[in-house]
């Protein structure tokens, strides 16, 4: 079977327009399956295989998706119906393949597909977006699914922006600050020292010292900027050698381990808490909560906690407190919000909590970041103006003595 692309056209208005995707065995017979009462058939065009692989691999980004989803929430609380808030919202999009997503996504609505069906066939959205979807439309809350999946999305896209701000910077200036060091120990220093050479003076102590840390310094210069090399290239291509190395530097510096161990929670709990609102039971919000925790050490506790929550009948909360690496507070307000039936708004107040505990300690550990950069500018800049100057002022007055003489 072959993918067609089928372009219809209103047989009075020919301004208004469907494309429908099928499967067909020729031309003919992709017509016929997507030809509607009313319209008539513009357009057919085979997609190759490469073609659907291309437009299957490409996702939204998540500044487009937080604009989506706020733009269709607004207009489905406003009364207006799906279909047409997807049309509405498509109209203008600079984007052609989001444009053309969202049309075909709006003609199977049309055609009585459900819409999370219509959304999972186009491939670019994943699981955890297709799941509150299905749960927003079963529940009869879609506009407010749409609004919980903007909101989670610009959390989580803060958060990865204030850590990128807090770690590129510094990382980039001590990166130049060890290439300034590395420069004037090989270069600025061999020529100082060259130059107390030609006038036949023997270095002080101190300076002999300067000199004997620029010898080592020229010997094994190239051997420390592979390894800095080969360092950077595996944090960016290993996952796993990140995760180790992260492990080991947080049992050594709490801050980091805080901040680490508090983004974690705060988007297990604010996943929770925006799958838990939009009707999905309690035993399926904690499994897909902790996909958003792929990767790390803490997968797959969070994992067995839901396997022993939905298989044995404990209450999550000791399910949680058995198998999952949460802090006691949050353990114990989702066993009084299980009590009392008050699970939904006890997740809220700890989403809440745990976002503004992050932010606060991303803020020190920003301070902290800029403070160890500073540090290590001045212990650099030192490094390069003892190298460079000190034995030229140590040596001065010899070296004056000696042409008076």
């Amino acid at each position: 079977m072959n993918t067609f692309r089928v372009t219809l056209r209103n047989i009075k208005k020919p301004e208004i327009y469907k494309v429908f995707e099928c499967e067909a065995a020729n031309r003919d017979q992709a017509a016929l399956l997507a030809n509607k009462p009313g319209f008539r058939v513009a357009l057919v065009k085979q997609l190759t295989k490469a073609s659907n692989a291309k437009a299957n691999a490409k996702s939204i980004p998540r500044k487009e998706l937080i604009k989506l989803f706020r733009g269709v929430a607004s207009m489905l609380k406003a009364n207006i119906s799906t279909s047409d808030a997807l049309l509405y919202y498509s109209q203008g999009l600079p984007d052609p393949v989001l444009q053309a997503s969202l049309m075909s996504i709006r003609n199977r609505l049309e055609s009585g597909m459900p819409v999370h069906a219509a959304f999972a066939k186009e491939q670019i959205f994943d699981s955890t977006i297709i799941t509150i979807i299905e749960a927003g439309a079963d529940s009869g809350q879609l506009g407010q699914a749409f609004g919980s999946l903007a909101r989670r999305i610009k959390i989580e896209l803060m958060f990865a922006s204030k850590m990128r701000s807090a770690l590129l910077v510094p990382t980039l200036v001590i990166l130049f600050q060890i290439g300034l060091f590395i420069y004037s120990q090989i270069y600025v220093v061999a020529q100082v020292e060259e130059t107390l050479k030609s006038v036949r003076q023997q270095p002080d102590q101190i300076s002999a010292a300067i000199f004997s840390f620029s010898h080592l310094v020229q010997k094994t210069w190239v051997f420390f900027v592979i390894g800095l090399v080969v360092l950077i290239v595996s944090l960016l291509r290993s996952a796993d050698f990140r995760q180790k190395l992260l492990v080991k530097l947080m049992k050594h510096w709490k801050l980091l381990g805080k901040l680490v161990m508090s983004l974690r929670q705060s988007a297990y709990i604010g996943t929770l808490q925006m799958l838990y609102a939009n009707g999905i039971n309690l035993a399926r919000a904690s499994a897909l909560s902790a996909r958003v925790l792929i990767g790390t050490p803490m997968h797959s506790d969070f994992v067995k906690a839901s396997q022993v929550y939905e298989s044995s009948g404990v209450p999550f909360a000791e399910a949680l407190k058995r198998n999952a690496p949460l802090d006691p507070q949050v353990i114990h307000m989702i066993g009084i919000g299980e009590r009392s039936a008050s699970l939904p708004q006890q997740l809220e107040l700890l989403r809440d909590i745990y976002e503004e505990d992050t932010a606060a300690v991303m803020s020190d550990f920003t301070q902290v970041i800029n403070f160890v950069t500073l540090a290590m500018a001045v212990v650099l800049i030192g490094f390069v103006f003892a190298g460079s100057m000190l034995p030229i002022f140590l040596m001065g007055p010899r070296m004056m003595q000696s042409g008076n003489m």
